[in-house]
């Protein structure tokens, strides 16, 4: 009996260890290197960075799972890795790097007949984008014709296109929507807010990231009276 439970044990640590081993492959992009979609219909679908990755297999032709799903995911040498075979239709995994997420599916009945391999299903998930804001001058007079340049830095400008969004004290700011946006007409004294919404433009408009930058603006001496000493 002792040997019986020694053996059990050994087994059963190997079959964790193997899941491990498994569910490991499955980290990470399949393709991380090749360029990026150039509209949202060459891949399956576009993901945000950071965004769960959720798919789903088909049913029968009665509208019912099948008792089994055996999901693969591609690896980077373009092989089909098994990472999980589950009862229920729906796989989910973590996104990380930017990059092709590419998977495939065995559907599996009740009497243990299997279907030929999916297609290759693709998502592509987005670089994280981050923004800085640059100014030459972080205060101004308090008079119309002072000004600053505000300037968006945001992270993978040359790789994909991007658009812009500034707002003033969080109010939508009408037609300023360049990387850059000239500060001028203050002339109120007073710490007034800009801030700037950078999305990707054509391939996640839901996927944006914001920053602001306090202006200060000074206001200007009294007018100054001369006496006589």
């Amino acid at each position: 009996m002792k040997k019986l439970n020694l053996f059990t044990t050994t087994l059963i640590a190997l079959l964790v260890f193997t899941a491990n081993i498994v569910f490991a492959q499955s980290a990470g992009p399949s393709d991380a290197t090749s360029a990026a979609p150039t509209n949202p219909g060459d891949a399956g679908k576009i993901e945000c960075y950071g965004s769960p990755i959720s798919l789903s297999g088909p049913q029968d032709a009665g509208g019912v799972d099948y008792t089994k799903y055996h999901w693969y995911k591609i690896d980077a040498s373009g092989t089909a890795q098994l990472v999980t075979a589950m009862t229920g239709r729906t796989y989910t995994e973590a996104s990380g790097a930017k990059g092709y997420y590419n998977y495939q599916v065995v559907t599996e009945n009740a009497n243990g007949c299997t279907s030929p391999i999916s297609d290759v299903f693709k998502i592509y998930v987005l670089p994280q984008l981050t923004v800085a804001i640059t100014t030459p001058a972080s205060s101004i007079c308090a008079v119309a014709s002072s000004a600053t340049l505000l300037t968006a830095n945001p992270t993978f400008a040359a790789a994909y296109p991007l658009s812009y969004q500034w707002t003033r004290n969080g109010v939508v700011i009408p037609g300023a929507t360049s990387a850059t946006y000239n500060v001028t007409g203050e002339t109120s004294a007073a710490t007034v807010t800009f801030g700037v919404t950078v999305s990707f433009s054509v391939l996640g408009t839901s996927c944006s990231t914001t920053s602001t930058q306090d202006i200060i603006v000074t206001p200007l001496p009294t007018k100054p009276l001369i006496t006589a000493n």
